[in-house]
């Protein structure tokens, strides 16, 4: 058994790919449960973010969560391959690293991922899926993700995709004059915005949610609408930012060219959900522009270069610590192989000392059941090794005899 990553993310796959891969909060439950009925499973853990779908599991074999992909999510339909990756070991011990750190996110540093990443070990644990080699993986992940990033500095020099957010809506409109923005959902993304949103007191926010009271926690003096007034409420918006679980665009083309009937200013939306929230034909509208996951990939901030010094010293941390890692893995596999051939021996010595004492008892001589119990105890001790070692005599290299000789004492 070892360790498997196997999934995509923003690097390998494009927004529409990562959008057909996601697996929702409410699926994930099941979705675990599905993958530990395949054959040669034993642990998984799903990360589904906007960005990325990846699943980490014990197993015999990467490929089983490539087939469990193929068959349970996307119908046999293998088109998708070409954007997956497949690591193990020790690589994905290092892919896990760069995830929990934030240097594989969109936005290097991003610091929202490591609370992601511990969701899903969280919810992979209340459903029984990570057993104790992933609940140990990811509590030394968990660890070392918070001593790179601050060893490194690449925390310090982090943005968030929030913040670039904030960056798309002051290239979108003059925030030093009046302007109003419209946000669609109350979820993590819309909140870590709103406090860059209110840097500019003249913006008249407006939240949208399909709970008015999760969105007027966020910000009480707002405006709150729900879900019915959204069209409405783009009339007279400058920008939208969207940012639901909805499966179902909320933003059609039909529905732009309708509330383009009664604006005369343009009209920015920023889609920052997956699945997306906006059709992207709303572009086909005049004066209507749409911003979206993939384009955060092309914002680019002053503290570029520090952020990519931090990222070498991390890649650096991260070779570290995945080594150690490795190291302490084998410790356990040796300690347990070593537990486990003394059990088995003892097992043997307790059943043929039952066997002489049984003998003894029946009143035969004491020294013919000693020699009876010496051989059949060297015998048995002998045979697994003895077999191997024929078995391997046509097959196995000079090293391999030169190790086995060491291992039987015979040096």
């Amino acid at each position: 058994m070892n360790l498997y990553v196997y999934g995509l993310n923003h690097r390998s796959a494009p927004l529409v790919v990562r959008e057909q891969a996601m697996i929702a909060h409410e699926h994930l439950a099941p979705a675990l449960q599905s993958i530990l009925n395949e054959d040669g499973i034993l642990e998984a853990v799903i990360l589904s973010t906007c960005n990325r779908c990846e699943f980490y599991a014990i197993a015999d074999n990467g490929r089983r969560l490539e087939q469990w992909m193929a068959k349970q999510h996307h119908k046999g339909d293998g088109s998708y391959q070409q954007y997956t990756y497949l690591y193990s070991g020790e690589e994905a011990v290092a892919h896990l690293l760069r995830v929990a750190i934030g240097l594989d996110a969109q936005v290097m540093g991003e610091p929202q991922i490591l609370g992601q990443v511990k969701a899903a070990f969280a919810t992979a644990l209340d459903v029984g899926a990570a057993g104790p080699e992933l609940n140990h993986l990811f509590q030394q992940i968990f660890n070392s993700a918070k001593s790179i990033r601050n060893d490194t500095g690449l925390g310090a020099h982090a943005i968030s995709a929030s913040y670039l957010t904030w960056l798309m809506i002051q290239r979108c409109i003059p925030v030093d004059k009046s302007a109003s923005v419209v946000l669609v959902g109350a979820g993590e993304m819309i909140a870590n915005l709103i406090p860059y949103l209110q840097q500019a007191p003249q913006l008249d926010i407006t939240l949208i949610n399909r709970t008015p009271e999760n969105a007027e926690a966020l910000l009480p003096t707002a405006k709150v609408l729900t879900m019915s007034f959204l069209l409405e409420s783009l009339i007279d918006c400058d920008v939208a930012v969207f940012a639901t679980e909805s499966y179902h665009p909320l933003l059609t083309r039909d529905a732009v060219q309708t509330i383009l009937t009664q604006r005369s200013k343009p009209l920015y939306c920023l889609d920052l959900a997956l699945p997306r929230n906006v059709e992207a034909n709303v572009t086909e509208c005049a004066h209507v522009s749409l911003f979206n996951l993939d384009d955060i990939q092309l914002w680019v901030d002053e503290n570029q270069d520090k952020r990519q010094q931090a990222a070498t010293r991390a890649e650096e941390a991260i070779k570290e610590h995945s080594r150690r890692y490795q190291k302490q893995l084998q410790t356990i596999e040796f300690d347990e192989l070593i537990k486990s051939y003394r059990r088995k021996i003892n097992s043997v010595r307790e059943l043929e000392l039952n066997k002489a004492l049984q003998k003894l008892q029946e009143g035969v001589e004491p020294a013919v059941v000693l020699q009876q119990f010496s051989h059949a105890l060297a015998n048995k001790v002998m045979h697994h090794p003895s077999q191997a070692l024929n078995q391997a005599r046509f097959e196995k290299s000079k090293d391999w005899l030169a190790s086995a000789k060491l291992l039987l004492g015979l040096e």
